[in-house]
């Protein structure tokens, strides 16, 4: 595909300093204006100060300016008056108050890892004898990188059909009026959408090795907090993934996540991975029930709030 990676997002929150501080814990790199990055760098999250939390800006990657103009074709063919530099396209969605932007970028480096990944013990393959597990002597470490993010928009299709028709991402999964989840990558999805009454950051997800990594990073955050934990550890449906999910001081969800679905053949995905989807199947294969406030914020007040004097 000629979109090829997520290059970041840009956010507001009313505390700054605080989110870096949690993402210090986290292990992250970087800083408030050139985005905090992963142990493997690439994507990254760039903070303002505003006066309550929400999403400004999308970044994604193309290959060259033929990807462009098909991008400003598409959008202008659905409507929508996008902006147009040498290097990029960018549009404003009406919906959920995000500028999407596309720009030529160089494809994500392929990563590679310092860490021996442990195969565990099971009762048809015995790997391990007369001594524990490695895993058990781990610690916690950076996430490798930010995989994706989901917005939270007062208008679902609109949003969803600006992004896959108009800029072209690629349909992984969705349930009509419920979520979609969409990709510009190989990975099964590097946007989310689900329906919000005001637009927000639902929440975003960083990448680790396995389930142990998952485990000891989200371990380090909670025992320092215990207030942080919000949902898991599971397995997603939709993508397959193991999560889980913790609060950061500006209000949003911070998923770690592992063993995401891939997609490199859109066909093969469609006939063989490309399973329908179902409430039951839409939360989680396995671990807790969803908290309320993944539907209904604990914020939402503030943020109705918020837009609403922002739009006075």
């Amino acid at each position: 595909m000629s979109l090829h990676r997520l290059l970041g997002f840009r956010c507001a929150v009313a505390d700054p300093a605080a989110v870096g501080e949690y993402y210090a814990e986290l292990g992250l790199s970087g800083d408030a204006d050139s985005g905090y990055t992963g142990s493997d760098g690439g994507a990254g999250v760039v903070i303002e100060e505003a006066p309550f939390r929400r999403l400004l800006a999308v970044d994604i990657g193309c290959e060259d300016d033929r990807d462009l103009d098909a991008v400003q074709q598409r959008l202008e063919a659905g409507g929508a008056v996008p902006t147009r530099t040498s290097e990029s396209v960018s549009v404003l969605d009406a919906a959920s108050r995000v500028l999407v932007t596309v720009r030529i970028a160089e494809p994500e480096a392929a990563a590679s890892s310092s860490v021996d990944l442990i195969t565990p013990n099971t009762s048809g393959a015995i790997v391990r004898t007369n001594e524990r597990s490695p895993a058990v002597f781990g610690a916690p470490r950076p996430p490798r990188r930010l995989g994706h993010l989901v917005i939270g928009t007062p208008d679902l299709r609109a949003t969803r059909d600006l992004l896959v028709d108009g800029i072209g991402c690629k349909v992984s999964d969705e349930m009509d009026g419920v979520i979609h989840f969409l990709r510009c990558s190989t990975e099964h999805h590097n946007i989310g959408l689900v329906h919000s009454p005001v637009p927000l950051l639902q929440h975003y997800s960083w990448e680790c090795d396995d389930l142990d990594h998952v485990g000891y990073a989200a371990t380090a955050l909670y025992r320092r907090d215990p207030s942080r934990d919000a949902w898991g550890i599971g397995r997603h449906f939709a993508g397959s993934n193991f999560y889980w999910y913790l609060r950061d001081p500006a209000g949003s969800f911070l998923e770690l996540y592992s063993d995401l679905d891939r997609i490199t053949d859109d066909m093969a995905w469609e006939q063989h991975g490309r399973t329908p989807m179902s409430l039951e199947h839409t939360i989680n294969t396995w671990g807790p029930n969803l908290p309320t406030e993944f539907i209904e914020p604990h914020d939402l007040a503030v943020l109705e709030a918020g837009w609403a004097a922002l739009d006075a």
